[in-house]
């Protein structure tokens, strides 16, 4: 005999209301990693400045490319999981993220911090980065399921 539900089952093996729930479940943890992400990104960039092994001509500049590029991951797998990886989200998510970079780097010299547009920069490039690898990967995904 075959159990009710057999019908219902998808190419993945599982039904349509237990996958719904996996992707909210999967877009709520990728929104609090975002939102805890941010918070950390915020603060670390508005401490005192600390003496560190990371030191060096340029080299800040690859930490924010990376930082900001995490962050784009982070916020892009939200639209993923909530079925909103379309360009127009995606636009308005390149833009907000954009306008944070600059807050963060407008907001730091209240915090005896030095403001540098091309930090900003190097976050934009980030943001960038983290749109391609996203859709990069999840354009591998499809490809695998057809």
């Amino acid at each position: 005999m075959i159990p009710p539900n057999d019908f219902k089952r998808s190419f993945h093996g599982c039904t349509p209301s237990s996958k719904y729930r996996r992707e909210r479940i999967s877009a709520a943890v990728f929104l609090i990693g975002f939102i805890a992400y941010s918070v950390f990104l915020v603060v670390a960039t508005h401490l005192p400045q600390v003496h560190t092994l990371v030191r060096g001509p340029g080299v800040d500049k690859w930490l924010h490319l990376l930082a900001y590029a995490c962050q784009t991951v982070l916020a892009m797998g939200i639209l993923y999981f909530t079925n909103r990886l379309q360009p127009p989200f995606v636009l308005v998510l390149i833009i907000a993220l954009a306008a944070f970079g600059a807050a963060d780097e407008i907001t730091q010299p209240m915090f005896h911090r030095q403001a540098e547009f091309f930090d900003w920069l190097a976050d934009c490039a980030g943001i960038v980065l983290g749109v391609c690898a996203v859709y990069l990967f999840v354009r591998s995904r499809k490809k695998k399921d057809i």
